[in-house]
């Protein structure tokens, strides 16, 4: 019995796990169907697709074999001030996207935009284009066709109309290609984008040219294809580019110089001339168009918003143009075919629909409106990428801290029984069996820099709880332990020019300058030289160290250590008032301890291998447009926790660093821990402190942990003079029994005073930097507590 085919061709056997099965039934049933037939055949979970908030009924025409959905993030950019012909006031878009710092960006650039006045946009047309070919025997027939179509326009809009309304035919435009002729076919399609409608409109058109055989001639028509390439259907082409193809639209502004110094961070004569020279490259390279970002902000828009995707590469081209204006920089951007709609494709999907509705897209002329939208905020987007690249932001935004070389990093599943067993025989356990390692999980507390540079990194790094169940011959037992995996200090280092690039201008600048002169360089191998150390005084108050393991080959920087637990005050910095005066007194006492293992011996700690760069009066004083440069950022990005009078005395301590810093080196100093601050410590059910987190050591005066404990740990409400002087005396006493030697009382309390400057300069400073990338809870009370121990410092002080 013949099953389908030709007459006397029966179907082969379909051989099994080929096939997805019922591609065209559009049921939740029939996608779980085709979802298990997948798992079966690729022996994949795909639990991520297990469940999808979209109606598979509603899916004919976008999907074939629906197995289920992907989610996208969606961040808003903006709000972006317009002043245009279909679209006026504060907009914020949607940007659909995968890449860091993009919404970012483009909300800064809107933030200029709309502090200049607004965006002035304007939709300057819409067409949609489809280009058949009809290939002829000779070149002579061609010629023909080609001269005869252009007076059956009104025919083929008769025939256009019978199958759509929303389709208007415009012009033909024969081409002839030697015996080929393609015939350019342009449309308005009102607020669909109109790929599919002008393709059905096209092929009824042509069918009615292949009923003429006035037209085609006798059998001098060879074939005919519905697309013959020359519409520039989701390409980007030069014809698009002049003539364009979907909407073209345009935006413009004009930014007063203030506002390219205060927002984009850089000069109205340095952004120009960067745009020049970027503008010259696309030339020399061939570019149709010339601008900085567009695609990204096309595409993010377009994935929020239900469009077609695979129009990206057209409708992204773009003209970006800035010019010098006496009072700042004009810019425009031109978007000759934006292949958008607001109807039809995925539009109707209920989260793109949604997204339309925010910005008002949806409705009768609302194509227009949204190519504004996307007009305006490429602008914003380009305004704020050329910036970046000419202040040198752009470069640390999209830092890889990577290697040329390959590495093959330490990977977590060498976090193996051997792997730990190794660790139990260095920490007075020999003999010991590891018979399984679980992971555990637990709330792990903020690290600013474990956490930022994880953000960027393509290995493990950060803090890994552990459960291991060791054999120790006669008794079997669970041992928590905590593995760090810690960042190189190279990576740490671009991580934190990163943040330091967001910032803009003088702070990325500055930062590039003196990137090796604050305090990262060694912090990865230098915690792990600490965890190695043997003096009581240092062992009995951090975290118990099972294993320190160094490959520097791999760039492989490990502790395994005690998983703290029966822990009081640990991992408060966001709510530092349940420290008591008790838990205070107990923590300067041990901190004295701490302090006087190294106490007068800066000599031996500059020797040691690990301690890298040390704070010293040449470099602070050098690093003057530094400080500066981060005393202006703090004010003027958060003034809500900055005031003017905080930036007049910053700039008045940086004024005078020359006089008051070499005070602090000529003073007596040690290691200190240079993170002292709720984050980082812990009390144990015994009454001894535990301090972790060692990779910021290094030599100073004892006063700086003093002073970054007080700032940090201390309520508001408790900050006096008797309190203080108190917390004070007993760090010194402390040092004082466990140096074995006399600490001058008037010296340190001169230390102190400069401690809390010097704190305020530098460490704050940083601090606003990295608030720039990750919102800090704790910051603004500490740095309130800063500034009222400053004040009865210099009180104390002058009285």
């Amino acid at each position: 019995m013949n099953s389908g085919g030709f007459p006397g061709q029966t179907r082969p056997s379909r051989p099994v796990g080929r096939y997805v099965p019922a591609r065209g039934i559009y049921t939740e049933s029939a996608r779980l169907q085709r979802l298990g037939w997948l798992r079966s055949v690729t022996r994949a979970g795909l639990s991520s697709l297990q469940h999808t908030q979209l109606d598979a009924g509603k899916l004919t025409g976008n999907i074939e074999g629906f197995v289920g959905a992907v989610e996208i993030p969606v961040g808003i950019a903006g709000p972006l001030l317009f002043c245009g012909e279909n679209v006026q006031g504060e907009i914020y878009a949607p940007m659909a996207a995968t890449e860091g710092a993009l919404v970012s960006s483009a909300t800064r650039g809107a933030l200029a935009v709309t502090m200049a006045g607004g965006g002035t946009t304007r939709a300057v047309s819409q067409a949609m284009t489809r280009a058949p070919v009809f290939a002829f025997y000779r070149l002579s027939a061609a010629g023909r066709f080609a001269s005869a179509i252009p007076r059956h326009l009104g025919d083929l809009r008769a025939a256009v109309r019978q199958v759509s309304h929303h389709a208007e035919l415009v012009s033909i435009e024969p081409v002839v290609l030697g015996r080929t002729v393609h015939l350019r076919f342009r449309y308005t399609t009102a607020d669909a984008a109109g790929q599919n409608m002008t393709t059905a409109c096209t092929w009824h058109a042509c069918q009615w040219i292949l009923k003429q055989p006035h037209l085609t001639g006798d059998e001098e028509l060879e074939s005919f294809i519905i697309e013959g390439n020359t519409s520039g259907d989701k390409k980007a082409s030069a014809q698009a580019m002049a003539e364009g193809r979907g909407t073209r639209v345009s935006a413009d502004c004009l930014l007063p110089g203030g506002v390219v110094e205060r927002v984009l961070k850089t000069t109205p004569d340095e952004l120009v001339r960067g745009y020049q020279h970027i503008a010259a490259g696309a030339v020399h390279s061939g570019v149709l168009g010339s601008n900085a970002n567009t695609a990204n902000m096309v595409a993010a828009i377009f994935t929020a918003t239900g469009q077609d995707i695979a129009c990206v590469h057209e409708s992204s081209v773009g003209q970006f143009i800035l010019e010098r204006r006496p009072d700042g920089v004009y810019a425009s951007m031109t978007l000759p075919s934006l292949a958008i709609g607001t109807v039809g494709g995925g539009t109707h999907l209920p989260a793109q629909h949604e997204l339309l509705e925010a910005m008002g897209c949806t409705g009768r002329g609302s194509t227009a409106r949204l190519a504004e939208i996307i007009a305006g905020f490429a602008l914003a987007l380009d305004l704020s990428t050329v910036s970046a690249a000419v202040s040198g932001q752009f470069a640390s935004a999209h830092e890889r801290l990577g290697r040329n070389r390959p590495v093959r990093w330490f990977q977590l599943d060498e976090l193996d029984p051997e792997f730990f067993e190794s660790a139990l025989g260095t920490s007075e356990s020999p003999g010991a069996k590891v018979t399984s390692v679980e992971a555990l999980h637990l709330p792990m507390g903020p690290s600013v820099l474990s956490e930022l540079t994880s953000r960027t990194v393509k290995k493990a790094v950060g803090l890994f709880p552990m459960q291991l169940r060791v054999d120790r011959g006669d008794v079997e037992e669970k041992l928590d332990v905590m593995v760090k995996i810690k960042p190189t200090d190279r990576e740490v280092i671009k991580m934190a020019g990163l943040a330091a690039g967001l910032c803009g201008g003088p702070v990325a600048t500055h930062y590039r300058r003196f990137e090796e002169r604050l305090g990262f360089v060694g912090c990865d191998v230098r915690e792990l030289a600490l965890y190695e150390q043997t003096d009581p005084r240092f062992t009995s108050l951090v975290p118990r160290p099972y294993r320190t393991y160094r490959d520097d080959r791999r760039e492989a920087y490990v502790i395994v250590m005690e998983c703290l637990s029966d822990m009081e005050l640990m991992d408060t910095s966001e709510h530092a008032r349940g420290w008591s005066r008790r838990h205070i007194g107990i923590t300067l006492r041990d901190l004295g301890k701490l302090h006087s293992i190294w106490y007068r011996k800066e000599p031996a700690l500059l020797r040691m291998p690990w301690i890298g760069h040390v704070p010293n009066a040449a470099d602070m004083i050098g690093m003057r447009d530094l400080w500066l440069a981060l005393a202006d950022h703090s004010v003027e990005e958060f003034p809500e926790i900055v005031d003017g009078r905080h930036h007049d005395r910053l700039v008045s301590y940086i004024g005078t660093i020359d006089r008051w810093w070499p005070q602090i080196e000529a003073m007596p100093r040690t290691l200190v821990h240079n993170d002292f601050n709720p984050r980082n410590l812990a009390i144990r059910a015994d009454g001894r402190l535990c301090a972790y987190d060692w990779e910021l050591a290094t030599l100073h005066i004892p006063q700086h942990d003093l002073a970054e404990l007080l700032c940090t740990a201390l309520d508001p409400a408790d900050i006096n003079a008797t309190l203080v002087g108190e917390l004070s005396e007993l760090h010194r006493r402390s040092l004082e029994i466990h140096a074995g030697t006399a600490v001058d009382r008037a010296q340190w309390e001169s230390g102190y005073r400069l401690a809390l400057r010097d704190l305020a300069v530098n460490r704050f400073g940083l601090y606003f930097v990295a608030h720039t990338v990750r919102h800090y809870g704790f910051l603004e009370q500490w740095w309130r507590n800063l500034w009222a121990l400053i004040d009865l410092a210099e009180a104390a002080d002058e009285s």
